[in-house]
């Protein structure tokens, strides 16, 4: 057997990415015809809770010969394979697929200080094999699974790329946000005013006119990681993704209003956004993993004037819920490493931000440079006060509840490292320190659902440091743990003979 082939560059489309997956082991062909009335959907969510191969579902009850469409779940999910836990992650981005956390920071944040490259308009593409206009389309007719029983609908588009610009067309916003079927031709789906999609669609309310619109389904992993990131309000998407992949990207103008989009996507969707018409939308079980039954909300209707799409097109789907799905491995480390350049620029001495995963995109756990922190000859009161501001003042900053400092012996990407910091040397009441100057997303359970506050609802920097380490001394105490408690020589022989000793080799 042929060794896999290594890849060292981000996938250009989804189709490399499924290929590069298959390479690896990591994705299965599910070719067993499935029903999309829930077992499609408990399927992919199994797949979530045991980190599993990501599955490729080509026999959906419902889909006509290799129209509309094969489905695709845990797109960006964890991983067994040994040692590529995050591979899903890191492959999006055009790392090895071994990368650890703080090398995909690193990566997203190193873009940053690059040349955006703006994408290439080319004429043709594969998205335009195939082309549906006006009274043709028929949304109900589709396979859409359905995702939870309690939803209220069928969620076409929970990891699609919303296409959205400014009436001046001086900024275009490439975005994630969920929407469900409403009839033949319209979706419906919250637009949140806060949110940049939400910033736009106020603009063409404010002219009197319809929104354009596109959605775009199976775009390149690096757009839809990119798609999940609060970056500065104002600044196109495309152009950081074209310097975070080292390449433009190639985008097709659409059939029906002036939006480009990229060339090699799967599906998109073209029309219009209502400033006037709204719709029942919901319930949806959300990334918090709560839902509450019948609870649904009058939310804009999306119109689909054409549908251009590939030969048996691939829908990707994340199914919502506890962790881990999309929404934390695409959407919150995204967050974090706008969240560390933010820290960065403010001249706070931080070296990582993570988000574990297990949180459910509302902790973030914020590391110290300590020898950058001890020339600041700074106290825990003042310092977590000024980190709390600069960070929950900042654009993502709205979406996140609580924010953990560790020092640098705490591995940010460990929850057990965190429990063990936050449990130890954060004295409840007197090292945390609390913010209600700041708005919270209202989609956190505890925001939408909780006790009302007089004034905002609160958040939090929970200091996991001693006061010590904010000192300009060496740290009086050591770990109890292998590599804190054994010499280099005895961890060596150890690591060594440990399938000797008739233990399982150790995964990553």
């Amino acid at each position: 057997m042929a060794a896999p082939e290594k890849h060292s560059a981000a996938a250009g489309d989804l189709r490399r990415f499924l290929k590069e997956l298959h390479d690896e082991g990591d994705l299965l062909i599910i070719r067993k015809e499935v029903d999309p009335e829930m077992e499609l959907a408990a399927i992919t969510r199994r797949v979530y809770e045991t980190e599993e191969k990501a599955p490729l579902f080509e026999n959906i009850k419902g889909r006509h010969g290799d129209g509309l469409f094969r489905v695709l779940g845990a797109p960006v999910g964890l991983s067994r394979v040994p040692g590529q836990r995050l591979g899903r992650i890191a492959k999006s981005l055009g790392l090895p697929s071994t990368a650890a956390g703080a090398e995909i920071i690193d990566k997203i944040n190193s873009a940053k200080s690059l040349q955006p490259l703006d994408p290439v308009e080319v004429q043709d593409g594969p998205v335009k094999e195939f082309k549906l206009f006006g009274d043709d389309i028929d949304l109900t007719s589709l396979p859409t699974p359905l995702l939870h029983q309690h939803d209220g609908g069928k969620f076409l588009e929970t990891f699609g790329m919303h296409i959205v610009q400014t009436p001046d067309g001086s900024w275009t916003n490439w975005s994630i946000t969920r929407a469900m079927t409403h009839d033949k031709r319209h979706l419906v789906g919250p637009i949140i005013p806060k949110q940049d999609i939400g910033v736009i669609y106020q603009m063409w309310k404010d002219k009197g006119e319809d929104m354009p619109w596109a959605l775009c389904f199976g775009v390149p992993p690096a757009a839809i990681m990119v798609g999940g990131m609060p970056i500065p309000k104002g600044v196109d998407e495309a152009g950081f993704i074209g310097a975070l992949i080292g390449k433009p990207v190639d985008v097709v103008k659409c059939e029906t209003n002036n939006i480009r989009v990229p060339v090699n996507a799967e599906i998109v969707f073209e029309g219009t956004v209502s400033i006037t018409e709204t719709a029942p939308e919901g319930p949806m079980m959300e990334y918090h993993g709560h839902v509450w039954p019948e609870k649904s909300k009058l939310c804009p209707l999306f119109k689909v004037n054409a549908i251009t799409y590939r030969a048996d097109p691939i829908l990707p789907i994340c199914i919502t819920g506890r962790a881990t799905e999309e929404s934390h491995t695409c959407w919150a480390v995204m967050i974090a490493a706008e969240v560390l350049t933010i820290c960065q620029d403010a001249g706070l001495p931080i070296q990582m931000v993570w988000c574990p995963f297990e949180s459910h995109a509302i902790w973030y756990v914020i590391q110290v440079d300590r020898a950058k922190l001890r020339k600041l000859t700074t106290n825990m009161e003042d310092f977590c006060t000024k980190l709390g501001h600069v960070v929950f003042g900042s654009k993502p900053g709205w979406y996140m509840g609580k924010v953990f400092l560790v020092g640098e012996d705490v591995d940010p990407t460990s929850l057990r490292d965190v429990i063990w910091a936050e449990s130890t040397r954060c004295e409840p009441g007197t090292c945390e320190f609390l913010f209600d100057e700041y708005g919270n997303i209202p989609l956190i359970p505890y925001v939408g659902y909780g006790v009302k506050p007089a004034k905002n609802h609160k958040k939090v920097v929970k200091c996991c440091m001693l006061p010590c380490e904010f000192e300009d001394i060496d740290l009086p105490w050591k770990v109890g743990s292998f590599r804190g408690s054994y010499p280099v020589d005895v961890q060596k022989t150890v690591e060594e003979n440990w399938e000797r000793y008739g233990f399982q080799p150790l995964l990553n």
